[in-house]
C-alpha cells in the first residue's frame, strides 16, 4: 500500500461499512509497502452540527479555528492562521473582498455542501499551492459524476440541519444529470440562524444569513475533458462580535473552468483560469448599538489567475500566476463629507513555478521533494480622508499619515524560494517512519504593507488594537522540521508528529505606531509541538478515536509568546457500531492557556471539558438520519481563539471581555441521495 493511509482507511472503514457488514471489521495486514498517512489527510465522516465547515476542520490533528463570527472562521494549523495557511476551495485561493476576511475560505463553503476536508500533515509539498508556509488546507464540494454508459442518469443529494442553538436551519441540495460524456450539476444551500446562546445569556450579534448557488458542467471525450463552473455567493445581515463591524452583504461570483488531458506517453496535461468578482458592505450599527459614530465600509476584490500544469511518471511540473485588486471605502451615512479612502486600488500580483518529484529511493526508502520559486508584486494607489468634524491635531496627524503615504514608494516586489523534502521508510510491516524539512516564505498581505490609518483592519486579527502598515517589510521566512511515526495494528493505529519551526522576519505588531496604534513589523519566533490522531477497535462494535494537538509560539527576540496560539486540545470518541446505526460520545478536552502575548495585551484563558453525543441511523440505501446534542451539560467557557467582543450594546458581555463558547444545542438532520 504506496502511501495509502493505513488509518484513514480504518477509519473510514469502521464507520461506513457497517451499512453493508454485519460488525465491524477492520482491515487485515495482508497488503505490503509503506502504509504511511495519505496526503491530504482527510477528515473521518462526521455528523453535522453546524452550517459552519470551521467546526468540522477542528477535528483534524493540529487543527483549530479563529472564530470572528457564526460564518467567520479563519483556519489556524500548528499555531498559524490566516494569511499564512494556503485554503483551497475546489482547488481556488479565493481572495476576500473584506480587510478583515469576514468572507473567510470556508465561509464560500457551508457544511451542507462540503463533501471534504483535508489538511497536508505537517510539511506541505510545493505542488499543494502558493505560501503555504502555514500549510495547505482543501475543502472540496460535493460534485457530480460522469455516467457509465450513453443513457442518461438524473442523481442527486439533500442535506438539511437544524440546531436549537440560536434556532440555525440550512439546507443544501444538489441535482445532477449525466452519460459518460456529459455531466451538468445544479446545486444550493440556505442558511439562517438567530443569535447564539451560552449559559449566561447571548452572543449578540451573531446572527447569520448565507446562500449559495451553483453551475457545474463537464465534458470528457477520448482523453481530454473539460470543466466549467460557475458559484454565486450572497451572505446577508451576519454579526461577527469580535470585530468592529457586522455584515450587511456579501455578494459576488466565482468562475473557474479548465482542462485535463492524457497523453499516450502516460503524462497528463492540466489548465485552469479562474475570475473572482465579490463586493463587501459592513457597518457598526445595524446589528450592535453604533459606538460613537456611524460608519459604513464597501470594500471588493477582482481576482484572477491561471495555473498550467504536466506530470508523468513521479515527476510534477507547474506555472501559475493570480492577480487581486482590492478596495476599500469608509463613509458616514450622516454625514456625506466624511470618507476614507482606506485601500485604494491596491494590486497583488503572483507569478510561480514549481517541479516536484516523488519516488523510491531504495526498497525501504520514499521521497518527496520539491522546489518552487514565486514573485510577488504588490502596488497601492493614493488614498484621502476628510474628516472635517476632528479636532486640528488630529487632522494635521491624519494629513501627515496621509501624505507620508503619497509620497512613498509603494510599489514592492519579493522574491519567494520554497524547498521542501520528506523521507518515509518502513521499519516494520506495521512501523513507518516520516522525516520532513522545509524551506518556505510568504510576502507581506496587503493589509501589513498599506494600512496607512491606524484601523482594526488587521485580516482577522482581531485583538481589539489599531494598526498601521509598513511598506518596507521583508517576507517571513520558516525552516521546518518534522519527525513522525505511523504505527499500525490490525486493531489499533496512531500517527504521532513531532514539529519546530524557525521562523526569521515573522511579520506581527510592535510599538511606535501613531496615537498609539501597533505597526506591522519583522520579528523573529518559534513555533514548535506535537499532534497525533489514533484509533482502537476495542471489539467488533466498540470503537475508541480521538486526536490530541499542541502547539507553543514564542518570539526568538524577545521574552514573549505569540498572540492566539492554540491551547493543547484533546478530542476522545467512543462509538458503539451497528450494521445500520451508531452512536457515539465524544469528550473535547481544553487545558488552560496561560502562555500569553503580553505586548498583545493577551487574557489568558482556563481550561475546560465538554461533552458531546451524536447518533446516526441508516434508514436504507439512499436515506440517513442523524442527531446528538453539543454541550451536553451547557458548560460556560471561553474559547482561546474565540476573540473579544467589540458590539456595544450587549448587557451579558461586556465590551472587551473575551466572547463565550456555544452553550447546548440539540441537532437533528437528514441526508438524502437519489
Amino acid at each position: 500500500m504506496t502511501r495509502a493511509s493505513f488509518l484513514t482507511l480504518i477509519l473510514t472503514g469502521s464507520l461506513t461499512m457497517p451499512v453493508l457488514a454485519d460488525h465491524v471489521e477492520l482491515p487485515g495486514m495482508s497488503v505490503s509497502g509503506v502504509a504511511g498517512e495519505a496526503a491530504p489527510y482527510s477528515l473521518p465522516p462526521s455528523t453535522l452540527a453546524t452550517a459552519d465547515s470551521g467546526e468540522l476542520f477542528k477535528k483534524l490533528p493540529g487543527a483549530n479555528i479563529n472564530q470572528n463570527g457564526p460564518l467567520t472562521s479563519l483556519v489556524q494549523y500548528r499555531g498559524m492562521y490566516a494569511d499564512r495557511v494556503n485554503v483551497l476551495v475546489d482547488g481556488l485561493a479565493l481572495s476576500a473582498a473584506g480587510p478583515n476576511r469576514m468572507d473567510s475560505p470556508l465561509g464560500y463553503l457551508p457544511s451542507t455542501q462540503l463533501d471534504n476536508i483535508s489538511i497536508y500533515r505537517g510539511i506541505a509539498p510545493v505542488s499543494s499551492g502558493i505560501e503555504t508556509i502555514g500549510g495547505t488546507v482543501k475543502a472540496e464540494s460535493r460534485q457530480a459524476e460522469y455516467g457509465s454508459s450513453d443513457e442518461v442518469e438524473v442523481h442527486g443529494n439533500l442535506n438539511t440541519l437544524y440546531a436549537t442553538n440560536g434556532n440555525t436551519r440550512s439546507v443544501g441540495a444538489s441535482t445532477s444529470i449525466a452519460n459518460q460524456n456529459h455531466r451538468l450539476q445544479l446545486s444550493g444551500s440556505v442558511d439562517r440562524s438567530h443569535d447564539q446562546e451560552f449559559d449566561g445569556g447571548k452572543i449578540r450579534p451573531s446572527e447569520a444569513d448565507r446562500d449559495t448557488l451553483g453551475v457545474a458542467y463537464g465534458f470528457r471525450s477520448g482523453q481530454t475533458e473539460y470543466e466549467f463552473d460557475l458559484n454565486h455567493l450572497d451572505t446577508g445581515e451576519t454579526g461577527t462580535p469580535a470585530l468592529p463591524m457586522d455584515i450587511l452583504w456579501i455578494r459576488g461570483e466565482t468562475l473557474k473552468t479548465g482542462l485535463k488531458h492524457q497523453l499516450d506517453n502516460g503524462g497528463e496535461i492540466t489548465a485552469r483560469v479562474h475570475y473572482q468578482d465579490v463586493d463587501h458592505r459592513m457597518d457598526n450599527y445595524s446589528l450592535r448599538a453604533r459606538d460613537m459614530m456611524f460608519r459604513y465600509n464597501d470594500a471588493d476584490v477582482l481576482a484572477k489567475g491561471f495555473q498550467l500544469g504536466y506530470s508523468q511518471g513521479g515527476w510534477e511540473f507547474g506555472l501559475e500566476s493570480d492577480s487581486a485588486e482590492h478596495n476599500s471605502f469608509i463613509s458616514d451615512p450622516t454625514n456625506a463629507q466624511f470618507f476614507v479612502n482606506n485601500f485604494n486600488e491596491v494590486e497583488r500580483d503572483r507569478l510561480s513555478a514549481f517541479a516536484e518529484w516523488s519516488g523510491e529511493l531504495s526498497d525501504k526508502w520514499q521521497m518527496q521533494s520539491g522546489l518552487r520559486l514565486t514573485h510577488v508584486k504588490t502596488d497601492a494607489d493614493e488614498v484621502n480622508i476628510n474628516n472635517p468634524m476632528a479636532p486640528p491635531m488630529m487632522q494635521m496627524m491624519v494629513m501627515g499619515l496621509k501624505n507620508n503615504f503619497n509620497n512613498a514608494d509603494r510599489s514592492q516586489e519579493d522574491t519567494l524560494a520554497d524547498i521542501a523534502f520528506t523521507f518515509t521508510r518502513e521499519l516494520t510491516t506495521s512501523l513507518d517512519l516520516e522525516l520532513g524539512f522545509a524551506r518556505k516564505e510568504r510576502a507581506p498581505s496587503y493589509q501589513e504593507r498599506y494600512l496607512w490609518l491606524p484601523l482594526q483592519a488587521t485580516s482577522g486579527l482581531a485583538d481589539g488594537r489599531t494598526y498601521v502598515g509598513n511598506i518596507n517589510l521583508d517576507p517571513e521566512t520558516a525552516h521546518q522540521f518534522e519527525i513522525g511515526l505511523d504505527w499500525h495494528h490490525p486493531r489499533f493505529a496512531i500517527s504521532p508528529r513531532v514539529f519546530y519551526h524557525h521562523v526569521d522576519d515573522y511579520i506581527q505588531g510592535t510599538a511606535g505606531g501613531p496615537n498609539g496604534a501597533l505597526v506591522f513589523s519583522n520579528v523573529d519566533a518559534k513555533l514548535y509541538g506535537f499532534d497525533t490522531n489514533w484509533l482502537w477497535s476495542v471489539s467488533d462494535q466498540w470503537q475508541l478515536d480521538g486526536t490530541v494537538s499542541y502547539v507553543r509560539g514564542k518570539r526568538r527576540d524577545a521574552d514573549d509568546n505569540l498572540y492566539r496560539i492554540a491551547p493543547l486540545t484533546a478530542r476522545t470518541q467512543l462509538s458503539y457500531i451497528q450494521p445500520d446505526w451508531r452512536v457515539a460520545a465524544e469528550a473535547v478536552t481544553v487545558a488552560r492557556q496561560n502562555q500569553v502575548s503580553s505586548f498583545n495585551d493577551e487574557e489568558e484563558t482556563g481550561g475546560y471539558a465538554i461533552f458531546n453525543l451524536s447518533g446516526q441511523y441508516n434508514v436504507n440505501q439512499s436515506l440517513t438520519v442523524q442527531g446528538g446534542v453539543t454541550n451536553l451539560f451547557d458548560r460556560k467557557y471561553r474559547d482561546h481563539l474565540g476573540g473579544y467582543n467589540q458590539a456595544m450594546g450587549n448587557e451579558d458581555i461586556a465590551v472587551g471581555e473575551r466572547l463565550p463558547g456555544l452553550g447546548r444545542s440539540f441537532y437533528v438532520g437528514m441526508n438524502l441521495s437519489w
